[in-house]
């Protein structure tokens, strides 16, 4: 296997050494204006520090992402997501996490509050709310490491060049510090486990010792690290007698007295591959792990090694990374937690068996340049989701659609010509042009190179992509422009009408930037579930797949003392849904022509949209909390909505598993509104068992997103029903307007029908509306028959087959018998309907549609209707419907006489009566008929349509039928 082409643990710290000597101006103020960003609900950079609580409940994770996130370490949950206040630029990367040994209290620190103050902060964390509670202020570099000590009441910092800090909590007073550590970085602090002396590592080569009292700190030993010349983490024994120090110029391991920190051991190291910087002693002291960039064919792993006070027997080597391992923590039974630099984090128990994982929320387009292929005018870009070009796929900008890898017509970039030579320019800090220099910043790497063509295809020039930026360089290697990045610039292409570069970055992220100036113009996000994808203009304009426009926001700061709001893109939708927008980009290069023509074509008039001043309410829930336990179904809800003054709260919904709470009471507000809102007490009926309740308010700008606690029931056992299923199924095909026709979708309605009655084993009852061609009034009698039987305990389920269409505003309307596709609002019937009705349901929900835009009906196709928008405002939070759609937004649906059957009908027919039992369990859940759905229909289509499943984040996976 080729090497991999990754950062070093050193180069990665010379990038903040990097940003102190480049002396950037300070703002004024922190940035009050939205910033748009990608937030997938896991780390998009290298999770840097991790930590966890003493019970080993919670682990806490921080990124150069700019978040910290609370994980439940029971499943692996995310609970919390941390927001300081940032910038653009380094402003908000995070080195650096804590959390109290109670778990109440998250300390985040980095390159925090710089860019405002001239120096960094330390951030206090409420770790439930998310509330921030208090700030450290002063600090005069950037903050690396943070840990609390055994008792919770101090809090130390390596401050890089400034040293170590030690300050008193809760008041923050400083207690202590040493700012003699030789102009080089500190990266490492660590108590003792009585909390006594405090160690730490330096860049000078040294370990300090320091005895820590009411008065603070005082220097007991300051030696050189044995082993090494850059000393990276120490840590003390359990007992407190030994500390395990690791470096980063070398794979050494040493264990020293921890009195006097004289070499005891050193630890066997052979075949590490790497260094081996972060020790972890287990809980009982019995073994010490460590982990950093050791690796082997590509695998990153953590070395174990069992011990006997100081003496280690033969060590062991668990795989759990494809990236080095930044942080390990030690958990109570015996299991190690660790973050690497893919992201990814995950816990490993005691055996090596990794029993938690999160997969990287990004794209890995590591040492894929080759394969970063492009058509010839760029709106199709060839990728690669992982590593070394594995699991390739192609994205149709045009289309918006992700197509299948050996779509032809893509070329690789070009990385040389005649009369134009680009030397040493991979992986190193001295690029050439022709034998002369590359200018880049000091300590920044190039990584990525594409030429520049003319409209012949002659070489024009050439475009770099490094660390910190994206350049381009005529033919004499003079700069022509600069633009900085989000990330490492992994992979670059030019189209060959050389209008576009196309850059891949270490984000995930797939950016277009006009080859004339570098401007970025069109971003593209393919989550590594291989499905979802969003694709966004830099005002926020977007295009996205089912359940995607949630994984991109505008991160809002409120000051300095607060933390920040996050908004994702689904709670702007009816403004910034326009994927006319996108569609028109690439022609325009330019947004503001772009949605121009979009509105000419549409016959609208956009009225640009200040997100600060239309934002929606922000909820946290006060009690109970995340794992409170209840013995009787009656609970008081106590949450908290900030929102504008301008935009008081109009009312609230309470979620349970992610269905409305038919017998939440009461809207109470407590008290006045302060910075942190108004406080409301509702009071719920809750039904006996472990429960999920979330709570959703509203304002005139629409609702604010779910916020949930996990509540576990201690009361008596209820008995367990069957649910009733209640089915409202509808086929249109006999259109009065006979340009309309279809030939299925009744039948296709008949067949669902019979599919759902014979699943009277898993359900009570069986209750069936089949509406053949119905006329608007029928289609509405129909919801309304569906929302008064359905109950609590029941499941509803809505099929619909036939057209469907967006009229010019983009509303999506159910065409019925009588439609008129020039008079939508008089004779079909209105999306909001069905929503409104579905989404009041208090029962599990589900909704299957197969529609299309009327316009394109002819030769055996349901034509064209966006339905993106359509499934994920179902499977909003706030509405909770898990649907099924039977292609994307812009594809046909097809039918075919020799299926009888639309091929979504067909597939989902087929799947209820035992085909999606893809398990053989007798069981077929919400994901394996997703599954099975998927690839029948691909294979039915020869790929030509693609369905989709959305499911709301609190809906878990669930039994629909059953093979036996």
């Amino acid at each position: 296997m080729p090497a991999l082409r990754l950062p070093s643990l050193v180069h990665l710290f010379l990038v903040v050494v990097t940003c102190l000597l480049a002396g950037l101006a300070r703002a004024a103020d922190v940035p009050t204006a939205p910033q748009l960003r990608i937030d997938p609900g896991e780390h998009t950079a290298t999770i840097k520090r991790i930590a966890a609580d003493r019970a080993g409940r919670w682990l806490v994770t921080a990124s150069n992402d700019k978040t910290a996130r609370v994980w439940d370490l029971a499943d692996g949950r995310l609970v919390t997501t941390l927001r300081p206040p940032m910038g653009p630029g380094d402003e908000g990367k995070l080195n650096a996490v804590a959390i109290s040994p109670d778990g109440e209290t998250v300390a985040v620190a980095g390159w925090t509050g710089w860019d405002w103050d001239g120096s960094a902060s330390i951030y206090l964390f409420d770790r439930g709310s998310g509330r921030l509670r208090q700030r450290l202020v002063g600090l005069e570099d950037v903050v690396l490491h943070l840990t609390f000590s055994p008792d919770g009441r101090q809090l130390a910092a390596s401050v890089g060049v400034a040293g170590v800090r030690i300050f008193a909590l809760p008041e923050g007073r400083m207690l202590g510090a040493d700012r003699e550590y030789g102009e080089e970085d500190s990266h490492g602090v660590e108590f003792s486990p009585d909390g006594r002396r405090l160690v730490t590592t330096g860049w000078d080569g040294k370990l300090r010792l320091y005895d820590v009292g009411p008065s603070g700190l005082n220097l007991r030993a300051r030696e050189s690290a044995p082993g090494g010349r850059k000393p990276y983490r120490a840590r003390f024994s359990p007992d407190g007698r030994w500390i395990a120090v690791g470096f980063v110029d070398t794979s050494v391991m040493n264990v020293l007295a921890a009195d006097t920190l004289a070499l005891r051991a050193t630890l066997e190291t052979t075949g590490v591959g790497g260094v081996l910087g972060t020790p972890a002693w287990s809980r009982d002291g019995t073994r010490l792990h460590a982990a950093g960039g050791a690796n082997r064919d590509g695998q990153f792993f953590i070395r174990r090694w069992p011990m006997s006070g100081a003496r280690a027997g033969a060590p062991v080597d668990w795989p759990v990374a494809r990236d080095s391992v930044f942080d390990l923590a030690a958990l109570p039974d015996g299991s190690i937690a660790f973050g690497s630099g893919e992201p990814t984090w995950g816990v490993v128990d005691g055996s090596g068996r990794v029993r938690l994982r999160h997969a990287p929320a990004v794209a890995d387009y590591r040492n894929s340049a080759a394969g970063f292929s492009l058509s010839a005018d760029g709106s199709r870009v060839r990728f690669s989701y992982e590593v070394l070009g594995r699991s390739p796929s192609v994205f149709d900008v045009r289309r918006r659609a992700l197509l299948a890898p050996d779509t032809p017509d893509l070329q690789p970039p070009r990385f040389a010509a005649p009369g134009l030579v680009i030397t040493d320019w991979m992986d190193t800090t001295a690029p050439k042009c022709n034998g002369q220099p590359v200018a880049l910043k000091q300590y920044e790497s190039s990584r990525s190179l594409a030429l520049l063509p003319d409209a012949a295809g002659r070489p024009t020039g050439f475009v770099l992509g490094a660390d910190w930026s994206l350049r381009a360089f005529d033919v004499e290697g003079r700069e022509r422009w600069r633009q900085p990045v989000p990330g490492t610039v992994w992979s670059l292409n030019v189209s060959a009408d050389g209008r576009w570069v196309v850059a891949a970055y270490s984000d995930g992220t797939i950016r277009w930037h006009r080859a004339t100036d570098g401007a970025e113009q069109l971003a593209f996000y393919p989550h590594p579930d291989r499905k979802r994808w969003v694709l966004w203009s830099p005002s926020g304009f977007f295009d996205a797949s089912p359940g995607a426009e949630s994984l991109i926001g505008w991160h809002v700061n409120r000051g300095r003392d607060q933390a920040a709001d996050f908004f994702p893109a689904a709670q702007f939708r009816t403004k910034f849904y326009r994927p006319d927008v996108i569609a028109a980009l690439l022609d325009t290069a330019d947004e503001a022509q772009a949605l121009a023509r979009a509105d000419a074509e549409a016959g609208r008039r956009t009225t640009r949209t200040d997100i600060a001043q239309a934002l929606p309410p922000v909820v946290r829930v006060v009690s109970p909390g995340e794992g409170d336990r209840f013995t009787k179904p009656q609970v008081q809800l106590r949450y908290r909505a900030r929102t504008a003054a301008d935009a008081p709260v109009t009312g609230a919904k309470v979620l349970v598993d992610g269905r409305p709470l038919e017998t939440a009471r009461g809207l109470r507000p407590v008290g006045n509104a302060d910075a942190d809102g108004v406080e409301f007490v509702l009071d719920l009926t809750l039904p006996g068992r472990d429960v999920v309740v979330s709570v959703v308010a509203e304002n005139r700008h629409g609702p604010s997103e779910a916020r949930s606690v996990r509540l576990r029931w201690d009361g008596q056992a209820e008995a367990v029903l069957k649910p009733r299923l209640y089915v409202l199924a509808i086929g249109v095909a006999a259109y009065d307007d006979a340009k309309l026709k279809l030939g299925f979708p009744v039948k296709d309605a008949e067949d669902v029908v019979a599919a759902f009655q014979a699943q009277s084993s898993l359900y009570r009852e069986v209750v069936v509306k089949l509406l053949r061609n119905p006329s608007a009034p029928e289609f509405l009698d129909g919801l309304e028959w569906l929302r008064d039987e359905v109950t609590a305990r029941d499941v509803g389920a809505f099929f619909y087959a036939g057209h469907g269409m967006n009229d010019r505003d983009n509303d999506f309307y159910f065409l019925t018998r009588e439609a008129v596709p020039d008079r939508l609002r008089r004779t079909a019937v209105p999306y909001l309907e069905v929503k409104k009705t579905l989404g009041a349901l208090p029962s599990k929900v589900l909704a299957f549609i197969d529609a299309c835009h009327s316009g394109n009906a002819m030769g055996g196709r349901r034509g064209v209707a966006d339905i993106n928008a359509v499934a994920s405002d179902l499977a909003a939070a706030e509405n909770g419907v898990v649907v099924f759609t039977s292609s994307t937004g812009n594809q046909f649906s097809l039918e075919d006489e020799a299926w009888r059957n639309g091929a979504f009908t067909k597939a989902l027919v087929e799947g209820l009566n035992g085909q999606a039992d893809l398990i053989s369990d007798g069981r077929i859940t919400i994901a394996e008929l997703e599954a099975w759905i998927a690839d029948r229909v691909k294979k039915l289509t020869r790929n030509q349509q693609t369905p989709t499943t959305t499911r709301p984040p609190a809906i878990s996976d669930f039994p629909i039928a059953v093979t036996r």
